[in-house]
């Protein structure tokens, strides 16, 4: 469907005013979200970095510690510690009384978080964060390297339970025995607070299994979700209480290189969530106020422009309907307006040149009528003027044969006087056809009423007939459609001429109306007769008047139909006649013109129906 000026106007305006800024909006807020995407993820990095450069700074710290608190048992009389022996079954059995309260001592001194001193089997027989794991066997702390640091869990109980450190070993050699002393830092809220002082990355410490050990908000941890195993988040995400996260994971691994735990940091996407809600809502804005204003400004131009546009084009349509009366409109200022001016002053000068031509083609007609009339009337009375020139010079001449003569010239006088009637009576019915009266009537039974009439014709020529059993009532005006049935068969049986042949009679129903062929096998019809055919007064045939498909074209114009001629690829001639439906929109004034087809045109080939 074709879009009006108007629609056409208004579509542009709301694509120029929601494509544009939508993009614009839309850039921009793809830009803005991209980068607090990426603060966001460095951020994280950030503070995962500063865990590291943390972890490093305390495992450094607690070694150096350890080392003092080894030095301050080597030297100070206060923590010296003297070895004995315990006699017993194979090899004496090296231990030392009264170190059980140096481990807290020396703990508290050298600044650690825990401490425990172990024998060389790895009996612990002091400790400082674990009292009550004296006596016990811990050979895995025998493991810790005595260069650097590696994580450990502790299970401090009764106390905080279960934790995860970063501790180191220094081993103490004394004459009849070894010491080896563990210690180091916990792992614990405060240190994950330290990897984001504004708070914006949450953090959690994870055991093997996915149990938080502690977080960095303990009142709120981070929750883990269900099927968490090592590495399942790293450098994804997750959504935690409706709001996406940024997650960053980093495994924790102990002195044999196994995962002890792992450090979950993740960063909340409801800044960027709160943005994208803002963005979109300043986009919805925008859109709205430009259709709103394109809505404004499509009005305004409707008023200025297409206002007067259609005023213009209803001109021009009165104009096709041959009226040419001036719009009643103000002009108004502007190129419009200018234009407006310029269809009145053209159909002012049309009306007026319409008029004059009225007056000319009067004129013309009144001269072509009586030129043609005393045309045909001069033929007959060409003949009677002589056979009264002859009875005048038979009377002086021969008296005798007057009589005689007398008889054949009153038979002659006659007959051209019969042609005069015949063909004023002619004139005088093609100047006054009656309007048709259309009613519900059966073409198929008209052509068959008028083709009986034709059944034994002087010509001898066959008279065929294929109607439409489809074919309905059409609205017609029998009487003047039976002329018009009448002379195209008469026209078609005359273009046999003696040789004879066929006239098919052809009806078909269309969607929107019928169709009447009727077709003969004569010779066809020349291009200079095909050009002229339905002209007034033009005839190739001796003695017509050239009048019969003149009226035929008259009644099927005033039926709101069409008439055309043309020749058959197989030989002979149609002339087909359209009529449309009682419903069918009327025809036009060029579309009611008889069209004659030339061979070789463009237009639909004259084949079988």
């Amino acid at each position: 469907m074709r879009l009006g000026l108007r629609a056409r106007i208004t579509a542009l305006l709301l694509v120029l005013s929601i494509a544009p800024p939508g993009a614009v909006v839309w850039f921009i807020r793809e830009r803005v979200m991209a980068l607090v995407r990426a603060e966001d993820v460095r951020r994280i990095e950030d503070a995962l970095a500063e865990f590291g450069a943390a972890i490093q700074r305390e495992g450094e710290d607690a070694t150096q510690a350890l080392a003092t608190a080894g030095s301050l048992l080597e030297d100070d009389p206060r923590y010296r510690a003297a070895p004995a022996t315990k006699p017993g079954r194979g090899a004496p059995v090296v231990f030392f009384p009264g170190l059980a309260d140096v481990a807290p001592r020396l703990m508290d001194e050298v600044g650690l978080d825990c401490l425990s001193i172990l024998d060389a089997t790895g009996v612990v027989v002091s400790s400082g964060h674990a009292p009550a794991s004296v006596g016990r066997i811990e050979r895995d702390k025998l493991l810790q390297s005595v260069t650097g640091s590696s994580f450990l869990e502790e299970n401090i109980t009764p106390g905080i339970g279960r934790v995860l450190t970063l501790q180191s070993r220094r081993t103490i050699e004394f004459p009849g025995g070894t010491l080896h002393l563990v210690g180091g830092r916990f792992l614990d809220s405060t240190l994950l607070r330290r990897l984001s002082p504004a708070g914006t990355v949450q953090a959690v410490l994870l055991d093997r299994d996915g149990t938080i050990l502690t977080a960095s908000d303990p009142k709120k941890p981070l929750p883990v979700p269900a099927g968490w195993s090592p590495g399942s988040l790293d450098g994804g995400g997750m959504w935690v209480r409706g709001i996406p996260h940024i997650v960053r994971t980093i495994r924790l691994r102990d002195q044999k290189g196994e995962d002890v735990g792992s450090l979950l940091a993740a960063v909340s996407q409801e800044r960027l969530l709160a943005l994208s809600s803002s963005l979109s809502l300043a986009a919805l804005v925008v859109v709205v106020t430009g259709v709103l204003g394109s809505l404004v400004v499509a009005l305004v131009l409707a008023r200025g422009v297409t206002g007067p546009l259609r005023r213009l084009e209803e001109m021009t349509g009165r104009i096709a309907e041959e009226r040419y009366e001036p719009l009643a409109d103000a002009e108004g200022p502007g190129e419009v307006g200018a234009l407006v001016a310029s269809f009145n002053r053209m159909a002012r000068s049309l009306a007026d040149s319409r008029e004059r031509l009225r007056q000319t083609e009067r004129l013309a007609a009144a001269e072509e009528v009586a030129r043609r009339v005393a045309h045909e009337i001069k033929n007959p009375l060409s003949p009677i003027a002589l056979t009264l020139e002859g009875l005048v010079k038979t009377r002086r001449l021969r008296p005798r044969e007057f009589d005689a003569a007398f008889d054949e010239a009153v038979r002659t006088i006659q007959e051209e006087i019969h042609r005069m009637r015949g063909i004023l009576e002619d004139f005088g019915r093609f100047g006054r056809l009656p309007l048709p009266h259309p009613r519900p009537a059966d073409l198929n039974d008209l052509v068959r009423g008028v083709l009986r009439l034709y059944s034994e014709n002087s010509a001898g020529a066959g008279i065929a007939a294929d109607l439409d059993p489809a074919l309905g009532a059409v609205l017609i005006d029998p009487d003047r459609m039976s002329e018009v049935i009448n002379n195209l068969l008469v026209n078609a049986v005359q273009a046999l001429g003696e040789t004879g042949g066929v006239v098919t009679v052809i009806t078909k129903a269309l969607e929107d109306g019928a169709e009447l062929r009727v077709r003969d096998t004569g010779p066809g019809m020349s291009d200079a007769v095909l050009r002229r055919l339905f002209e007034p007064y033009v005839s190739s045939r001796p003695g017509g008047s050239g009048l019969g498909l003149a009226i035929a074209r008259r009644i099927v114009l005033d039926h709101g139909g069409r008439i055309e001629a043309g020749n058959r690829p197989e030989g002979g001639a149609e002339v087909r006649v359209f009529i449309p439906s009682a419903t069918a929109p009327p025809a036009g004034p060029a579309e009611r013109g008889a069209q004659a087809v030339t061979p070789g045109s463009k237009e639909e080939a004259w084949g079988p129906s």
